[in-house]
């Protein structure tokens, strides 16, 4: 894919998770009120929010998978050095990979089997809701193999000190953003 597609594809996603926490934030405030000031709850607001939220994790996590940004314990690849680095990352978004497939063959499925029936409070099918999982399943899957792709070429392709000048400059990035090491820092410049 081209870059500036994928920038495209991130923005729209970005902008679709800022839309339903700030409308999960209205519908909470609204309910929160509504109940205390005037005794009276909405039978529909918690199921939405629930709802919401699940399609908010499966568009963030693809999001966060497209910057290759999900926790984890890099220890080895670190030590691994540039090449090894990247074989390991090949490995991990391989398993990914086959995750995401599993997430959204099953996805699919009880997202079918749910079309037969229909939430309590909003009185809409299940299907809708069930959908969000092999529809976030598909988007991480799709940034995985491109991360895959780059993976690839930049260990068949880049000599050996580009990919170490990557790794020092990604590594610096992340050591730069951590909350400790900016008080750290902070502390030694006053």
């Amino acid at each position: 894919m081209s870059t500036k597609l994928v920038q495209r594809i991130e923005s729209v996603g970005t902008r679709i998770c800022t839309y339903l926490l700030i409308v999960m934030s209205f519908i909470v405030v609204v309910q929160v009120f509504s109940r205390y000031l005037f005794n009276y709850s909405f039978v529909w607001a918690e199921e939405l929010v629930r709802y919401l939220m699940i399609w908010m994790v499966m568009i963030g996590s693809a999001l966060v998978q497209s910057k290759n940004d999900h926790i984890r314990i890099d220890f080895f690849p670190r030590r691994a050095g540039p090449r090894g680095r990247r074989l390991m990352e090949t490995v991990f978004r391989f398993c990914t990979l086959l995750f995401m497939a599993v997430i959204t063959y099953k996805g699919f499925q009880a997202a079918y089997f749910n079309r037969l029936f229909e939430s309590s409070g909003l009185r809409i099918s299940m299907f809708w809701p069930s959908l969000a999982i092999p529809l976030g399943g598909i988007l991480i899957g799709a940034y995985t193999v491109s991360g895959l792709i780059q993976d690839f070429y930049r260990l068949v392709s880049w000599p050996k000190e580009k990919l170490e000048k990557m790794d020092r400059r990604r590594d610096m990035v992340t050591y730069e953003s951590e909350p400790v090491n900016q008080d750290k820092n902070r502390r030694q410049e006053g």
